[in-house]
């Protein structure tokens, strides 16, 4: 209970701090509406005592007939204003609570962005962002507090009302009048109550169940409609080979399970709301009974029948609000532990606070020591006690056959995973050690997976919105885009594909690739490292845009990964790997008089480019 307490104090203090007005306002918004009943049932109550009294004034009902008017429309007028001025606030936490949730995606541990449980539960808080947590918790404080101010009010009301007498002497008026009467209608309210709030409880208990058995089912549903609908470029290959079929089963089954799960839920569902709207409705019968058979024995005139008879239906579903809100509430906590849990997830790379510093800038050297690594549920390292160095100004080729452990070079380089055993050294020191976003500077990367976004031609070169625009033409014409870049008529400002404009334009294969070569170009950092980025090019192109690059980064450090060896003639040296191990390492020439692995797969490939001449 003391954790799940920290956890509430925690999502109100939040709150608070993101948007300090939206406690006050929700209190404000709660008084007025719970007050707002009580205009109409009093005045209401006036008129008819009015109209039933033999004196009656037809000026004063008049007065009190505008009067509630006038008062119900300020109060509605006002309640609303208030309502809309909350319901904008609460909008604008959702989106501040939709920020944090990705915000968190991009600063954690990348190795946690892969972990499937990781994503999974990133899916299901966007699943119930808007529905509960801190967005609920509003709604819920709302409800308490206009639950409280209800009782408050009915509560005297009830009290006027058992106070009143029962004219007579026969055995009801002595029944109404006696201290069982009062007793009787609080035992018959508290069960009434106390059931209501039982079967809310297994309600909401079931609820949260529910959710928890259907987010796997919704999740792999969203991935895969998403897959089938939303990502157009997939629909190439779904019409090609005919998987509509295939995906259409897949859809199918998902939605048969997840009917099947809701079809069992529901009838829980139905079960328990059925049962405490008859409670409900055999109190309340109980109630007019009540009041009627008072106002018989002439303890109250008839005005005074209505105000009591809504006083103690408003009573009841104050209380029942009350118990069924703090139900929610307690329940909805579960959410925020899920959210904080989130959020809490550790991010270890942002841990170490040693800067980098110009001087290792303008002087590097990196080194592997005995570096092994596993990637996260494999069995098999990608990576067996590597050892080797490279420094400012030297071409590094990387070769190998596929899944020789290349590409897992670069990723531990840029700190997106960490080896379990061994160093990585920069300048001597382990490079976990130094700040992360600092670190991550040193490098201009394109990755063989590498990301083009649904935005603007020059944001997706400077990775930025506001930008050095000549140098973002010069990176492209460095990059080889330069003939495809002087079609386009907005240039820079061209969206890129049809996501968000109609007038989007596509890219190719190698022409996507070029753009992602400009947005290293134009980083200019002390490091470029490039895996297979040219692989979509013919291999003129790629001659051409390997001399460009050597020109953009003369004087600088660059890691080449590609299949194409004739792209290591330029390289200072090539290093050699075979089954995540480094195999050999030397320059070309040295390496080809060797005649070991490198030797095999350079005469592998020229023979095959000798049989296509």
């Amino acid at each position: 209970m003391k954790k799940k307490w920290k956890v509430f104090v925690r999502a109100v203090c939040f709150v608070a701090r993101d948007i300090p007005a939206i406690w006050p306002l929700a209190a404000l918004t709660a008084v007025t509406e719970a007050a707002g009943p009580y205009i109409e049932i009093f005045l209401s109550a006036a008129i008819l005592s009015e109209l039933a009294s033999e004196s009656r004034s037809m000026e004063h009902l008049f007065f009190l007939a505008v009067l509630m008017a006038g008062l119900n429309f300020l109060a509605s007028a006002f309640s609303r204003f208030c309502g809309y001025a909350l319901e904008t606030l609460r909008y604008l936490l959702m989106q501040h609570l939709d920020e944090a949730v990705a915000d968190k995606a991009w600063r954690m541990d990348y190795k946690l962005l892969g972990d499937s449980k990781v994503h999974g539960q990133k899916k299901t808080i966007n699943n119930w962002l808007y529905d509960h947590g801190m967005v609920a918790m509003v709604i819920q404080f709302q409800t308490l507090l206009q639950a409280l101010v209800t009782i408050g009010i009915s509560i005297a009301l009830t009290v006027e009302f058992f106070r009143a007498r029962a004219q007579g002497d026969g055995g009801l008026a002595r029944f109404l009048n006696h201290w069982s009467f009062p007793v009787l209608f609080l035992v018959l309210f508290a069960l009434a109550i106390l059931y209501n709030n039982w079967a809310e409880g297994k309600t909401q208990k079931r609820q949260y169940r529910f959710t928890k058995d259907m987010e796997g089912y919704s999740n792999q549903r969203t991935e895969l409609m998403k897959a089938c609908c939303a990502e157009y470029h997939r629909g190439k290959d779904v019409r090609v080979f005919h998987e509509q079929k295939m995906l259409l089963g897949k859809f199918e089954r998902l939605n048969d399970t997840i009917a099947g799960l809701w079809e069992k839920a529901s009838a829980s569902f139905r079960r328990l709301g059925v049962s405490s709207v008859l409670v409900s409705r055999l109190f309340n019968l109980f109630v007019y009974l009540a009041v009627g058979l008072k106002a018989v024995c002439r303890a109250f005139d008839v005005g005074n029948l209505l105000k009591y008879t809504g006083m103690v239906t408003q009573l009841g579903e104050g209380v029942t609000g009350l118990f069924n809100t703090a139900r929610a509430a307690f329940e909805n906590i579960r959410y925020l532990e899920d959210y904080f849990a989130y959020q809490d997830m550790p991010n270890r790379t942002a841990d170490a606070v040693r800067p980098v510093s110009s001087d290792i800038r303008d002087n590097y050297e990196f080194e592997f020591r005995h570096v092994t690594f596993t990637y996260p549920g494999a069995a098999v390292p990608s990576l067996t006690d590597v050892s080797c160095r490279f420094g400012k100004g030297e071409k590094i080729a990387v070769v190998g056959r596929n899944g020789s452990g290349k590409t897992t070079l670069i990723k531990l380089l840029c700190r997106l995973y960490d080896p379990q055993e061994g160093q990585i050294l920069l300048n001597g020191v382990d490079i976990r050690e130094y700040r992360y976003e600092e670190y991550l500077k040193f490098f201009s990367t394109v990755f063989q997976d590498y990301c083009i976004f649904a935005f603007t031609l020059g944001e997706n070169v400077a990775a930025e919105s506001e930008y050095d625009r000549k140098k973002a033409v010069r990176a492209l014409e460095g990059a080889g885009f330069g003939p495809r870049f002087r079609t386009l008529k907005d240039g820079l400002d061209t969206q890129l594909f049809k996501n968000f404009s109609e007038d989007g334009v596509e890219l190719s294969g190698g022409e996507g690739q070029k753009v992602a070569i400009a947005r290293c170009l134009y980083k200019d950092a002390p490091h470029a490292m490039l895996d297979e980025p040219t692989a979509a090019l013919d291999p003129v192109a790629e001659a051409d845009i390997y001399q460009r690059m050597n020109q953009f980064i003369r004087g600088k450090g660059a890691i080449y990964i590609s299949h194409r060896l004739s792209s290591c003639h330029f390289c200072s040296r090539i290093l050699v790997f075979e089954g995540g191990k480094l195999e050999e390492q030397g320059t070309h020439e040295a390496l080809l008089e060797a005649r070991g692995l490198y030797y095999k797969l350079w005469h592998a490939q020229a023979k095959y480019y000798q049989e296509e001449a």
